[in-house]
C-alpha cells in the first residue's frame, strides 16, 4: 500500500470516527430530552422513584445541567419524604445525601439559583452539618457577589467595562474641551476599576468551581469517622447523611477530611461524593 492509499485510508477513519461521535452525540440529546419530558411527567405525577431514574438517566448520558441537578435533587428529596407514610423512617434508602449532592451541583454550575441555594438549606436543616466557623464580614460580602452571577457573566462585564473604558480613554485623549476631558477621565478610570474587580470576581468564581475539593456524605443514616485511616482506631464522629465536607486527601481506601467547624478525621472514601 502506497502512502497516497494509506492517508486516504486514515481520511477515512477520522470520517467514519467523526460521523459516529456526532451521531452518539445527537442521539444522547434526543435520549436526554426524552428522559427530561418522563421525568418531570413523573415528578408531576408524583412518582418520584421514576423521576429520579429519569433525571439520572440524564446525568449517566453527560447531558446533565444545572435544572437537571435541581429536578434531581427535588425528585430525591420527595422521594425520601414519601417513606413518613410507609414503615420506613423519612430518607432510609440515603434520599437525603443525595439531594443535597445534586443541590450543590445545580449551584457550582448556576451559583445565582436561588431557588437551588433555598432548598438546599430546607434539606440541611434535615442532617446533623455542623455550623461552620463565621467568615468575616468583607468574606461573606466578597462570596455573595461571587455568587450574584457565574464566571461567564462577571467575565462579559469585565470586557464590556474594559471596552468602555478605552474608548473614553481615546475620546480623553483626543477630546478638545476641558469639561468633556475630566468626564471622559473619570469616567475611564471608575471602569478601570469596576474591570479590575468583575475580573477579580471572575478568577474567584472560576476557581470555586473548578478546584471545588467538597463532597457530601452518602448513606443511609450516619457513618463513623476516625480519628485516622483504620477501621480500628477511634472513632471521633458520625455524620449524618448530607452533611458537607472539605476533602484534603486520600489514601488507599480512606479519605481525610475536614468538617465546617474546623475538625479533621477520616472516613472511607465509599461513604462520601465528590461535588
Amino acid at each position: 500500500m502506497n502512502i497516497i492509499d494509506r492517508l486516504t485510508v486514515i481520511v477515512a477513519l477520522m470520517v467514519c470516527l467523526t460521523t459516529a461521535n456526532d451521531a452518539y452525540s445527537a442521539d444522547a440529546t434526543t435520549t436526554a430530552a426524552a428522559c427530561w419530558d418522563e421525568g418531570i411527567e413523573a415528578y408531576e405525577a408524583r412518582d418520584y422513584a421514576k423521576a429520579v431514574e429519569a433525571f439520572e438517566h440524564i446525568v449517566t448520558l453527560g447531558e446533565a445541567s444545572e435544572d437537571v441537578y435541581y429536578n434531581l435533587a427535588g425528585a430525591y428529596f420527595k422521594l425520601g419524604q414519601q417513606n413518613i407514610s410507609s414503615t420506613l423512617r423519612p430518607f432510609a434508602g440515603g434520599e437525603l445525601g443525595r439531594a443535597v449532592l445534586n443541590y450543590h451541583r445545580a449551584l457550582r454550575i448556576d451559583p445565582a439559583m436561588e431557588d437551588a441555594r433555598y432548598n438546599l438549606d430546607l434539606a440541611v436543616d434535615h442532617t446533623n452539618d455542623t455550623e461552620a466557623v463565621p467568615d468575616s464580614f468583607i468574606t461573606q460580602l466578597w462570596h455573595s457577589l461571587r455568587d450574584m452571577t457565574g464566571t461567564n457573566g462577571w467575565t462579559v462585564a469585565s470586557i464590556i467595562m474594559l471596552a468602555i473604558a478605552l474608548m473614553l480613554t481615546i475620546v480623553y485623549l483626543l477630546g478638545q474641551r476641558i469639561v468633556l476631558r475630566k468626564v471622559t477621565f473619570f469616567t475611564a478610570l471608575v471602569l478601570y476599576i469596576g474591570f479590575m474587580l468583575t475580573t477579580a470576581l471572575a478568577i474567584s468564581s472560576h476557581m470555586a468551581t473548578t478546584n471545588d475539593t467538597r463532597a457530601v456524605v452518602i448513606c443511609n443514616d450516619t457513618t463513623p469517622v476516625h480519628a485516622s485511616p483504620d477501621s480500628a482506631s477511634k472513632i471521633i464522629r458520625q455524620p449524618s447523611q448530607g452533611v458537607t465536607l472539605e476533602v484534603l486527601r486520600s489514601h488507599g481506601e480512606w479519605s481525610e477530611i475536614l468538617f465546617a467547624d474546623g475538625e479533621k478525621g477520616w472516613i472511607r472514601t465509599s461513604q462520601i461524593e465528590n461535588i
